[in-house]
């Protein structure tokens, strides 16, 4: 399982990446799947380890969620 953290735009989403990369959380920066296109074209996928890692540095950064998925297979629940 992983987390799906969406942003709202893909400007947000470049912005995490900064920060999380600064933050040193691995992650990793995809095209939204198309269930979840319509919140942004951009998404961050973390491992269910560094969720609240994750959460904690994007606050201090600054930057807020729009939301976050769970992801099993193919199957996201929005948390």
């Amino acid at each position: 399982m992983e987390y799906i953290l969406v942003f709202g735009s893909p400007h947000k989403a470049l912005k995490a990446e900064s920060i999380l990369k600064k933050a040193g959380v691995p992650f990793r920066l995809l095209p939204a799947p198309k269930i979840l296109v319509r919140f942004c074209d951009l998404v961050i996928s973390v491992a269910v380890s560094e969720l609240e890692t994750s959460k904690e540095a994007l606050f201090k950064g600054g930057l807020k969620l729009k939301a976050v998925y769970s992801k099993e297979g193919d199957k996201y629940d929005k948390m």
